[in-house]
C-alpha cells in the first residue's frame, strides 16, 4: 500500500507545485494531428485515474482539469456542478484548443456533461463519453469529518488498485496510510468533500448532445435517456466501479469508444453486414497495399514521374475509388471523417511508392483544405467531392512578374460586375496548371491605404472563357506554367472569404501549403535512392538522421489543415527545416551526380529518384516562401515571445514537471558558490539530486511495482532538458545509483542515452536564450543587434533546429520500448551536428562576452563542450 500511496503523494505534490498553475493541465500531445481530448476530474480533483487510457491515447491531444486548492479559493466554493463548469470553461481560454471528445469517470462524468453543454452553447459540439458516471440519486448522506476522512481514505485505497478495508480514525493516521505529507492531504479531503456535497445537489442540465455512456456492470445506476434528447449509446463492461479504469482490457474498449464516431458492437450483437459497415482506417491501409503492390501500379508511377497525364489521372483515380485521397475530411465532402493522422499515413505511404506528391499537396492539402475552411457551401459541393474522388486537380496562382513571393505585390485585379467577378492579370511559376482544373487565385479587388486591402482569393475553373496556360520548360520534369486570365469570369460563389480581406486568409493559407509533409516524403524516397545506387548507407547515417526529424515535425505541423486560426508562423519552422533538410539530400545527389547520372544497370525509378533530387532540390527553399522570409517570420515572432517559446520546447515533454523543476532547482544552483562560473561542480549535482529525490522525482520513472510512479521516460527527459536549460549539472540520472559517484553521462542504453540528448538539447536553449536576451539588450552602430538580421539568423536557424529535435526526441521518448539503437545514434549525430551551429550562432552574438569567465553564457558553453562530444560514442565523423 506504501508504494501506491507514494505514487498518488507524488503525483499530487507535481501537480501542486506551482501555486498559480491552471486548471487546465496538458496531459500528452500528440506529433501526429489527432483529435483534442478533455479528462474532467473524478471527486478527489485528481486525474491520476486517467493515467492508463491517456498512454493508449498516443495520436490524441490530452488534455485534463483538474481541481486544485485555488478551486476553492477563487471565488468561493461553486455552489453547483453546472457552477463549477462554468468556472472550469470560462479558464479555458486560448489555452485548450477547439475539444472534440470530453470524457469523466464517476462524477467527472457529471463535471463532463455540463462542461459539454456549455461548451455546446459557444458552438462547440463534442462527444461526449461518461465512464460510469455519478448519477442524480439525491441520496447523498451529510458525513461527519471523520467518516469523510474514511470516505476519502477508501476512495483512494481504491484507487491505488487496494480494495481491503483500512480504518484511520484521524487526519494524520488516513495521511500516514496514503504516505501524504499532512498539508498536501487536508487540501485533496476539502476538495473530496465539496465535490461530494455538490452531488447531492446535482440535476444533470437538460441537452441535446448525444451520449456514450460506459458502465460498470456492478453498478448500472446511470440514466441519461432523461438528461439528452440526443443519441445515448449504452456498453456494459465487467466489474465495478473502480475497477473500469484499473482493468487493462476494459481500458482498451474504452479507448476503442473514444476513437470510435460509430457505436462499438456490444457482447450479443449482430455484426453489421458487409455493405453496411463503413471503412476504418485499417481497411484503407489494406487498400492501399493492395494497389501498390502491383505491376500496373508500378508502370503507372514511372509514367507519372516522366509527367505522362493520363497516368498522374489514372493513379489519383484508383487513389480516389478506394476513399484513400480525403479520409478525413467531412463524409458531406467525399471524407470519411478521420482524423487527419490517417490522412497524413495514407499519404505518406502512397508517395513512397515515387506518385508525384505535389498534385496531391496542391490539391488536398492546400486548396482542398482552405475550401473546406473558408469556402462558400456550393463551392464545396462543386468542387470538395470531386477532389475526393481524384477526379480533379488544383493548382495555386498566387506569384506574378516582377512580383515573386511579394504577394502585397499582386497587380491582377478582379472586378465586380452583378453577380459576379471579372480577373485580368498574369500568374507565374505555377506547378500543374495544365492539368489541374480548377485554380485558387488572389487578386485585388479595392485599393485601400494598405499594401495589404483589397486582395480577395477566389477558386477559378481554368477552362473557362479567357484562360490560357503556357508551358515554361525548365531542367526538371514537374513543368512550371505562366497563367494568362482576360476578362475570366467567376460567379460570386467562388470567392473564399468576404471581399477585400484576403490578407488575413493566404495567412492562414500560406501556413497550410509550408507544413512541409511533402518535402519529407520526397527526401526519403531520395534518400532511399541515393543508398542504393551508392550502397553506403553508413556514410548516410547522419542525413536519415536528419529526416526523421523532418519528418516528425512536418508530421506534427498538418494538425493546422482543418483548424481555423491557422497563422503563418504556425508553420515556419517546420517549412524551414523540412524544405531545408530535403534540399540536403539533394546536394548528396549533386555531389555524386558525375557518377550516379552515367551509372548503367540502375532502376528507372531509381534513376528518376535521384534526376528529381538533382533538379527539384533547388526550389525547395524557394517556392512557398524562401527560407529568409521563414527566417524573417520567426524572427518576429521571437521579438515578441521568445522566453515563451523558449519554455514551450520544455513543455513538449511535460508542462508540469519542466515548471516544477525550472522553479524548484533554479534557487538551489544559484546556491552553491563555484568559481569560476564555467567550472564543473560535484557540490551542485549533489544538491540538485538530493532536491530532485525530495521532490520524489528520482522515481517519476521507476515502474510501479517496483515503488515508483511509472510515468514514463517522457517526463524523465523534461526533467533532464529542464536541468540542461539552466545550464547546471545533469543531476537527473535515475540508471546509476547516487553514490556510485560517477559523472559520466550514463550508461549505453537507448533510455539512458535519450535522456542525456535531453539534457544536451537543454543547453542549447539555454544558450539560445541568453544569446537572444543579449541581442535584445546590446546596441551597436545605432542599432540592436537583435535588429540585424546578418548576425541573427544564424540563431534562428539554430533555433528552428532545435525545434525539430525537440519533436522528434519527444517521439522516440514516447516509443522507447520499440525504438532500435540504430534509431538512438541517428539522433545523437543529427543532434551533435546541430549542437555545433547553434553553440557557433550563440557565440557569434554573445561577442567577447559569451567567453569571459563571469558570463552566464560561458557556464553553458563549457557545459555544450563537454556533453555534445557524447553523443558520438562511436568516435566517427560522418557526412556532411
Amino acid at each position: 500500500m506504501q508504494r501506491e500511496g507514494e505514487r498518488l503523494n507524488a503525483y499530487l505534490r507535481t501537480r501542486s507545485a506551482t501555486a498559480e498553475s491552471s486548471s487546465l493541465i496538458e496531459l500528452s500531445r500528440s506529433a501526429a494531428s489527432g483529435r483534442v481530448l478533455l479528462f474532467a476530474h473524478p471527486v478527489g480533483g485528481s486525474l491520476l485515474a486517467y493515467q492508463p487510457l491517456v498512454r493508449r491515447l498516443g495520436d490524441h491531444r490530452c488534455f485534463g482539469i483538474e481541481a486544485s486548492s485555488r478551486t476553492l479559493a477563487d471565488g468561493g466554493p461553486a455552489e453547483s456542478v453546472q457552477e463549477l463548469a462554468r468556472r472550469y470553461v470560462e479558464s479555458l481560454g486560448e489555452d485548450c484548443p477547439e475539444v472534440d471528445v470530453v470524457c469523466g469517470w464517476s462524477f467527472g462524468g457529471a463535471l463532463t456533461w455540463e462542461i459539454a453543454c456549455l461548451l455546446a452553447a459557444r458552438g462547440n459540439r463534442p462527444k461526449v463519453v461518461l465512464l460510469d458516471s455519478t448519477w442524480a440519486t439525491g441520496k447523498v448522506p451529510e458525513w461527519t469529518p471523520a467518516e469523510a476522512v474514511q470516505g476519502f481514505l477508501h476512495d483512494a485505497l481504491r484507487l491505488s488498485g487496494r480494495d481491503d478495508e483500512v480504518t484511520a480514525d484521524t487526519s494524520d493516521e488516513a495521511a500516514a496510510v496514503l504516505d501524504m505529507d499532512p498539508e498536501t492531504f487536508a487540501e485533496r479531503l476539502e476538495i473530496f468533500a465539496h465535490n461530494r456535497r455538490l452531488v447531492g445537489r446535482w440535476r444533470p442540465t437538460p441537452g441535446d448532445l448525444d451520449v456514450v455512456s460506459v458502465r460498470a456492470v456492478e453498478s448500472l445506476i446511470s440514466d441519461w435517456h432523461t438528461a439528452t434528447t440526443g443519441d445515448v449509446r449504452l456498453h456494459d463492461l465487467p466489474g465495478d466501479h473502480y475497477s473500469l479504469l484499473g482493468d487493462a482490457d476494459n481500458v482498451a474498449v474504452i479507448e476503442q469508444i473514444i476513437r470510435d464516431e460509430r457505436p462499438v458492437t456490444a457482447p450479443g450483437e449482430p455484426e453489421r453486414r458487409a455493405e453496411e459497415r463503413e471503412f476504418d482506417a485499417s481497411d484503407l491501409h489494406a487498400s492501399l497495399a493492395k494497389l501498390v503492390d502491383t505491376p500496373r501500379w508500378r508502370d503507372l508511377v514511372i509514367r507519372a514521374r516522366r509527367m505522362d497525364p493520363e497516368a498522374i489521372s489514372e493513379a489519383y483515380r484508383e487513389l480516389g475509388r478506394r476513399g484513400l485521397l480525403t479520409p478525413d475530411w467531412p463524409r458531406e465532402s467525399g471524407g470519411g471523417g478521420m482524423p487527419t493522422r490517417v490522412a497524413i499515413e495514407l499519404f505518406e505511404g502512397f508517395c513512397a511508392t515515387g506518385l508525384p506528391d505535389l498534385v496531391h499537396a496542391l490539391t488536398v492539402q492546400i486548396v482542398g483544405n482552405f475550401v473546406l475552411k473558408s469556402g462558400s457551401d456550393r463551392l464545396k459541393r462543386e468542387l470538395l467531392p470531386r477532389i475526393s474522388r481524384g477526379e480533379e486537380f488544383s493548382t495555386v496562382l498566387y506569384s506574378e512578374p516582377r512580383a515573386g513571393s511579394d504577394l502585397a505585390a499582386l497587380r491582377t485585379r478582379a472586378e465586380r460586375r452583378g453577380d459576379r467577378y471579372v480577373l485580368n492579370g498574369v500568374k507565374v511559376f505555377s506547378i500543374y496548371s495544365d492539368l489541374a482544373g480548377s485554380a485558387l487565385v488572389a487578386a485585388r479587388t479595392g485599393q485601400g491605404g494598405n499594401k495589404y486591402d483589397g486582395i480577395t482569393l477566389f477558386v477559378i475553373d481554368l477552362a473557362a472563357d479567357g484562360v490560357s496556360v503556357e508551358l515554361v520548360e525548365t531542367v526538371q520534369r514537374e513543368r512550371m506554367c505562366r497563367v494568362r486570365l482576360q476578362d475570366v469570369e467567376a460567379e460570386s460563389w467562388r470567392r473564399v472569404g468576404e471581399e477585400g480581406r484576403g490578407w488575413a486568409l493566404l495567412d492562414g493559407a500560406l501556413a497550410i501549403e509550408r507544413t512541409g509533409i511533402d518535402h519529407v516524403v520526397r527526401a526519403a524516397r531520395w534518400l532511399n535512392a541515393l543508398r542504393g545506387a551508392t550502397g553506403l548507407p553508413r556514410d548516410l547515417e547522419r542525413l536519415e538522421g536528419q529526416v526523421e526529424c523532418a519528418t516528425t515535425l512536418a508530421r506534427s505541423a498538418t494538425e493546422v489543415f482543418l483548424r481555423d486560426d491557422v497563422r503563418a508562423i504556425d508553420t515556419a519552422v517546420a517549412k524551414l527545416y523540412t524544405s531545408e533538410t530535403c534540399q540536403q539530400v539533394g546536394h548528396e545527389v549533386l555531389r555524386r551526380w558525375s557518377s550516379l547520372g552515367r551509372a548503367s544497370g540502375t532502376d528507372e525509378l531509381v534513376h528518376e529518384e535521384l534526376f528529381s533530387a538533382l533538379t527539384e532540390s533547388p526550389g525547395l527553399t524557394l517556392s512557398a516562401g524562401t527560407s529568409e522570409m521563414m527566417l524573417s517570420t520567426i524572427s518576429a515572432d521571437l521579438k515578441e515571445e521568445f522566453s515563451g517559446r523558449c519554455l514551450g520546447i520544455l513543455n513538449r515533454f511535460g508542462g508540469e514537471v519542466a515548471d516544477t523543476v525550472l522553479e524548484v532547482l533554479e534557487p538551489v544552483g544559484a546556491g552553491v558558490r563555484v568559481e569560476p562560473l564555467f567550472a564543473d561542480s560535484p557540490a551542485r549535482r549533489a544538491a540538485l539530486a538530493k532536491t530532485l529525490s525530495d521532490l520524489g522525482f528520482d522515481g517519476i520513472e521507476r515502474p510501479e511495482d517496483e515503488g515508483g510512479l511509472g510515468l514514463g521516460l517522457t517526463l524523465g527527459c523534461a526533467i533532464s532538458l529542464s536541468t540542461g536549460y539552466l545550464g547546471y549539472e545533469n543531476a537527473y540520472r535515475p540508471c546509476r545509483p547516487p553514490e556510485s559517484g560517477d559523472t559520466s553521462h550514463g550508461c549505453g542504453e537507448p533510455a539512458c542515452r535519450l535522456r542525456h540528448a535531453a539534457y544536451v538539447l537543454g543547453l542549447g536553449i539555454g544558450l539560445f536564450r541568453c544569446a537572444w536576451e543579449h541581442a535584445c539588450a546590446r546596441e551597436q552602430f545605432g542599432r540592436q543587434l537583435v535588429e540585424l538580421d546578418a548576425l541573427m539568423f544564424p540563431l534562428i536557424r539554430g533555433y528552428a533546429e532545435l525545434n525539430a529535435l525537440s519533436v522528434r526526441l519527444r517521439e522516440l521518448a514516447d516509443n522507447v520500448a520499440d525504438v532500435d539503437e540504430a534509431a538512438v545514434r541517428r539522433f545523437e549525430l543529427v543532434e551533435q551536428d546541430a549542437m555545433v551551429r547553434v553553440v557557433r550562432g550563440a557565440m557569434q552574438v554573445l561577442g567577447a562576452q559569451g567567453i569571459t569567465e563571469w558570463s552566464v553564457a560561458s557556464r553553458f558553453y563549457m557545459k555544450c563542450a563537454e556533453n555534445i562530444g557524447l553523443l558520438d560514442r562511436e568516435g566517427t565523423v560522418t557526412d556532411g
